[in-house]
C-alpha cells in the first residue's frame, strides 16, 4: 500500500510502496553497518590502549568513581566508610582464542557507542519522509536528546556501577582458600556489557515519548501502575549489574525511576499538544 505524502505539510512528496521502504531501509542498514565496521578496524589497532585506559581503569587506585564515593562518604558521614580500594586484580586467558575474542569485543562494542549518534541519524532519516512539517521540526532536536540520553547512561554505569559493583565482587570470598583469578574475557564483558545494557536502559524516556505519541500509553496509565513499572525497573537493574548487592541495584533503579517519572511529564505534555492540535 503506497503512503500519500503529497500536500503542504510534507516536505517530500513522493510516493513510496512496499518495497519502496524496505529498499531505503537496507541502504540505511548498510551505512550503518559501515560506519560500524570502520570505526571497529580503527578500534581493534588501539585496543591494547583501549583495554589498559578503559576497560582496567575502574580496577585502579585513583579512578575517578572511587574518589566520588570516598568524597560523599565523608561529606555525609564524616567518615572514610565509603574509601574503597579496588582489590587486586589477577587476570588470564583460559582459550586459545581468548584475547582474540576479548579484543574483538571490546572494538565491537567502542564502536556501536561511538556511532550511536549516527545510528539514531540514520534511523530518523529512514522515517522522516513518513512526518509532517510540524512533526520534523519536534523530533530533529530529539535527537540530541537520544544521544545524550545514552552517553550519560554509560557514563554512569562506568563511573559508578562498575567500580560499586566490581569491588563488592572481588572482595566478596566464599571461602578463605579460594583465589580470584579472573579471565580477561569476564572482567570485558563485565564491563562493556555493563555500560551497554545501562546507556540503553536510560533511553526510557524516549521509549515512553513514543509510546505516548502512537497513543499505546498515557499518563494517567503511567501513573496508575507506576508500582508494577518499578517493579520491572529494579528487574532489569538488577540484569543490568551483574552484581547481587542491593546496593548497586538500587543506584541504577533509582535514577529509571526518576527517568520514569519524567517520562510521565512527557506523556502528559504530548497529550496536551495532542488536544491543542485536534481542537
Amino acid at each position: 500500500m503506497a503512503l500519500d505524502q503529497t500536500g503542504p505539510d510534507f516536505p517530500y512528496e513522493k510516493n513510496m510502496g512496499f518495497f519502496d521502504h524496505i529498499d531505503e531501509l537496507r541502504k540505511r542498514l548498510v551505512r550503518i553497518a559501515l560506519v560500524v565496521v570502520i570505526f571497529i578496524f580503527v578500534s581493534f589497532f588501539y585496543v591494547s590502549e583501549i583495554f589498559d585506559l578503559i576497560i582496567l581503569s575502574p580496577f585502579k587506585e585513583g579512578f575517578w568513581g572511587y574518589e566520588f564515593f570516598c568524597k560523599a562518604g565523608r561529606y555525609f558521614t564524616g567518615k572514610d566508610v565509603m574509601c574503597w580500594h579496588p582489590p587486586a586484580l589477577e587476570m588470564q586467558s583460559q582459550q586459545i582464542q581468548g584475547q582474540f575474542v576479548s579484543a574483538f569485543k571490546i572494538s565491537l562494542v567502542v564502536s556501536f557507542i561511538i556511532a550511536f549518534p549516527y545510528l539514531i541519524h540514520q534511523i530518523w532519516q529512514f522515517i522522516k519522509p513518513a512526518l509532517s512539517i510540524k512533526e520534523i521540526r519536534r523530533t530533529r532536536s530529539s535527537l540530541f536528546v537520544v544521544s545524550l540520553l545514552f552517553f550519560t547512561g554509560v557514563s554512569f554505569a562506568y563511573f559508578f556501577l562498575v567500580p560499586l559493583a566490581s569491588n563488592f565482587l572481588l572482595s566478596y570470598s566464599l571461602n578463605p582458600q579460594i583465589k580470584n583469578i579472573i579471565t580477561v574475557s569476564s572482567v570485558t564483558g563485565f564491563v562493556t556489557f555493563m555500560c551497554l545494557a545501562t546507556g540503553l536502559v536510560f533511553e526510557l524516556p524516549v521509549l515512553i515519548y513514543v509510546l505516548a505519541r502512537i497513543g499505546f500509553v498515557s499518563s494517567s496509565f503511567l501513573k496508575k501502575y507506576w508500582r508494577y513499572a518499578a517493579i520491572i525497573i529494579f528487574i532489569i537493574a538488577g540484569i543490568a549489574t551483574p552484581s547481587p548487592d542491593i546496593f548497586s541495584q538500587l543506584l541504577l533503579g533509582l535514577p529509571l525511576m526518576l527517568l520514569y517519572v519524567l517520562g510521565i511529564f512527557i506523556a502528559k505534555r504530548v497529550e496536551k499538544r495532542r488536544e491543542k492540535e485536534e481542537s
